[in-house]
């Protein structure tokens, strides 16, 4: 009937069917199958009487527009089968182009569906109840066992290549990573690829609460003991690493077991490592013998092989590789094993995990033989509980040397591991004693910054004490001044700095040939130090000018610059209106010295070599102070500290500090300082951790005592071998107990007093070795003793000090209450560390001892005017 009808429409007139004309035209009947044999046209009028009746029966006004009723019907009709034909050719048309997808599709999974293979392996249909969860462990980068950026680069390999595997999902773990910018970097490539990940934040709050372990030894400071100095590298490098215990436990840490274990409808947890790489035929291979051993196993493990260019993945076939490497572990989601928590990251974290399971060393190099002071269980497992499935590719580490299969780079990669430990724990400490702690080269560490401006804000309101003080520091430096100007003689013609208009100095010839005690080492120290305090509380230039000159002099081996006191550069025909030579950034000029003083040349250091026995510890803040004060060039500040590490390199390899008496800790004082002095922030670190070790071992208590009363051994041996070389009576006998034991606990609380300054470091005061030696009690046993012994007043204040400025630091004082008592009423008495010098005043070799100045007053280590800034 439509045919028909479209028939008709064709070769209608267009006009017809909005035509309200009435005109006989002939219509065409749909063919019907009927027997009935009507005649297939009718007449126009024919049609309009029919209707008309209608209406007129329906009692409807007529009109003559009939014909235009079937024109509209034509035309709708028309217009529907238009829509139809468009319909059914659209709908072909995407069957069409869908079947051709799928045939792409179905020939694209059957001829190269990845990268990586050219035959693998179809895996059946899993009858698993759950998902597998593949966890990803991400860590910090372990250089030398890494190369810097590795982690990352192997990430985007995975996120790349890897395929996707049936009913799994993938799981990263950030695992406390410590560098912030680093973690942002790996976050961003995860959320670029859509993956899941979980973020074990690195906390340096938390991170400090961690300590090293100093006291599981089998003697008290061990690493300056016999036994460890004859270990070879690799054992002492392993004996190291235990101290790290506590760190590395913190810093490297899995918590993927319990993840997995919390989610729902999971059935295998894998908490491989981050740079695990599966292949479709080796997760085909896991997958199909979990499916078929999964009822009866827990545990599978995962042989793994090494990569030494990931490329093979994508370049070779995918076959079963020679898996000689430590596997990974499967567990199944009721599994209740887990990984020893005490166990740390380098230390067979996992194949002692791999032990309890019954799977035997892949090497020789995973023996299970460790040291007393490690933690030791016997491994026996009774039964196997685990099968071995699959296989797992480690991607490179970026150091080929330690990825070939030979029994060298197992040994290289274990002796990189404990390095690449240690470097990553000591940098975190590095970077947390900067950024958050504040730790600072330039900052004053003998002497308190607090301490120092509070007592010149006191000389500058006239407290009479504080001035009688700084009266006898001004005098000291006069003298210093008048010998040492004398030594040197202007050279206006030769050197001359036209932009500062400051004349150059240098010594005399004459001075150079006989014996000054200005130069010797320790009073050397002893006068910069003193000139700069000068300077600090009296404001006067020409004392700072004086002891940067001898620094120059002496030291640099540069030229002397001229007082300027001395001339005028300010005149009635050179004023601050007359033209200056000075333009660009260097105007205005405001530099107090050239930014380069030449040097001497020719000409040796005049400084004696011999400093060993020197403490450098107040003279390196002497020349901070200077510093600041622009008086030192900064060309000059970096040439001392290059001189202060050639002393530092001398001390640090010198066999003293293997002295169990006062001399290992008075060195110790004097690495520490150099060590904060050239900013080797690592090094300053390593030793006001590792000299806690030394309290274990100088001080002892008694077994035998009711008392537990501590005694210092290795003084009173000390003391005992000057006796028998008879460089002592023996009537001084007592008196020599009393200097060294004196002068220990001097060093001691000097050590201390600098770790407090420095604002990084642990707690040395209150620090308690194994057998509960403590710094603060032998102190207050010490004082109790030898009350009546009044010239021992400094180390009374400074160990009153280092008592309050620990306990507002720190506040963890708990136990004993005797010790908390006795430094309490100790704070409480009115005793001024300002009134040493009160006394018989005409001598002033006793004046310069209680001041600590001159040969008595470093025998019994005492700083320059300590009353001013140490106590």
């Amino acid at each position: 009937m439509k045919s028909h009808q479209a028939q008709f429409l064709s070769t209608a007139p267009l006009t017809s069917i909005h035509s309200t004309r009435l005109d006989t035209r002939t219509f065409y009947r749909p063919q019907s199958n009927s027997n009935n044999n009507l005649d297939s046209s009718f007449t126009r009028k024919n049609l309009d009487q029919r209707f008309t009746t209608i209406k007129i029966q329906e009692t409807l006004p007529r009109y003559q527009t009939s014909s235009i009723y079937f024109d509209k019907i034509f035309a709708r009709q028309t217009i529907y089968s238009r829509r139809s034909r468009w319909i059914r050719q659209a709908f072909a048309t995407i069957i069409i182009i869908i079947g051709f997808i799928g045939l792409y599709l179905i020939y694209t999974l059957l001829t190269c569906s990845t990268n990586l293979t050219n035959h693998f392996l179809i895996s059946p249909r899993a009858n698993i109840k759950g998902q597998i969860l593949l966890y990803r462990i991400l860590g910090n980068d372990l250089p030398p066992r890494h190369k810097p950026g590795q982690t990352l680069k192997n990430l985007r390999f995975i996120l790349e290549h890897e395929s996707e595997f049936l009913n799994t999902k993938k799981w990263w773990i950030l695992n406390r990573i410590a560098n912030p910018e680093y973690e942002i970097a790996i976050i961003n490539l995860l959320k670029f690829y859509n993956q899941n990940y979980i973020i074990i934040p690195f906390d340096d709050q938390e991170y400090l609460k961690y300590d090293f372990r100093l006291e599981d030894f089998p003697e008290p400071d061990f690493f300056h003991s016999n036994e460890f100095r004859n270990f070879s590298k690799v054992h002492k490098l392993k004996t190291i690493d235990y101290i790290y215990y506590e760190k590395n436990l913190y810093a490297i840490n899995n918590v993927t077991l319990a993840h997995g274990k919390s989610q729902h409808n999971v059935s295998w947890i894998l908490p491989f490592d981050g740079n695990c790489f599966l292949t479709p035929n080796a997760f085909a291979d896991i997958r199909s013998h979990l499916n078929k051993w999964g009822d009866q196993y827990k545990y599978f493990i995962v042989p793994m092989a090494r990569l030494i260019n990931n490329s093979r993945l994508l370049d070779g076939p995918d076959t079963r590789p020679i898996t000689p490497e430590e596997p990974q572990i499967i567990f199944r989601y009721d599994s209740d094993k887990t990984f020893n928590e005490t166990m740390r990251y380098g230390r067979r974290s996992k194949l002692e995990m791999l032990w309890r399971l019954g799977v035997p060393s892949t090497s020789k190099s995973s023996d299970r033989s460790s040291y007393p002071w490690e933690f030791h269980d016997s491994y026996k497992s009774k039964s196997v509980h685990y099968k071995k499935i699959g296989w797992v590719f480690r991607l490179f580490s970026g150091q080929a040397s330690q990825e070939l299969n030979k029994k060298e780079a197992g040994s290289l990669r274990a002796y990189n591991r404990l390095l690449a430990v240690q470097e990553l724990i000591d940098s975190i400490d590095e970077r947390i004693a900067r950024k958050i702690q504040g730790f600072d080269p330039l900052r004053l560490l003998l002497y308190d910054e607090n301490l120092l401006s509070q007592a010149r804000f006191n000389f500058w309101l006239e407290v009479p004490d504080v001035v009688e003080i700084v009266q006898v520091l001004i005098k000291r430096a006069d003298e210093i001044l008048s010998t040492t100007i004398n030594l040197f003689e202007s050279i206006h013609d030769d050197q001359e700095d036209e932009n500062t208009r400051v004349n150059f100095m240098k010594i005399k010839k004459s001075s150079l040939h006989r014996p000054v005690e200005l130069i010797t080492p320790d009073s050397f120290f002893e006068n910069v130090t003193t000139l700069a305090l000068a300077h600090y509380f009296s404001n006067d230039e020409k004392y700072a000018i004086w002891a940067a000159n001898l620094i120059r002099t002496f030291i640099l081996s540069s030229y002397a610059i001229e007082n300027r006191d001395d001339f005028d550069v300010t005149t009635s025909h050179n004023s601050d209106f007359d033209s200056d030579n000075v333009e660009g950034y260097d105007f205005p000029n405001t530099n107090k010295l050239p930014r380069i003083i030449p040097r001497i040349f020719n000409s040796d250091s005049l400084f004696s070599t011999n400093i060993t026995d020197s403490d450098p510890s107040f003279f390196l803040d002497a020349c901070r102070l200077l510093y600041r004060t622009n008086i030192f060039t900064h060309k000059e500040y970096i040439n001392l500290r290059m001189f202060a590490f050639d002393w530092l390199d001398i001390l640090i390899n010198s066999k003293i500090t293997r002295k169990p008496d006062h001399r290992s800790i008075m060195l110790d004082l004097r690495i520490l300082s150099l060590a904060g002095f050239v900013d080797d922030l690592r090094l300053y670190l390593r030793i006001v951790n590792r000299v806690r070790m030394r309290i274990g071992n100088q001080f002892h208590i008694s077994s035998n005592s009711s008392t537990q009363e501590i005694k210092q051994n290795y003084e009173i041996m000390f003391v005992q071998n000057l006796l028998n070389t008879s460089k002592i009576k023996s009537s001084d006998y007592d008196e020599n107990i009393f200097h060294y034991t004196s002068l220990n606990l001097q060093y001691w609380l000097l050590l201390i007093r600098a770790v407090q300054n420095g604002r990084c470091g642990p707690d040395i005061w209150q620090y308690t070795a194994k057998d509960g030696q403590k710094i603060s009690r032998a102190t207050m046993e010490h004082l109790k003793l030898y009350a009546n012994k009044m010239h021992d007043i400094s180390l009374i204040h400074i160990a009153k000090t280092a008592y309050m400025i620990n306990k507002s630091k720190r506040c963890t004082w708990k136990e004993p209450k005797e010790e908390i008592e006795y430094f309490q009423n100790l704070t409480n008495i009115d005793i001024d560390n300002m009134n040493v010098i009160f006394g018989n005043r005409s001598d002033d070799k006793e004046l310069n001892t209680r001041i600590g100045l001159g040969n008595e007053a470093r025998r019994r280590g005492l700083p320059p005017f300590w009353m001013l800034g140490v106590a």
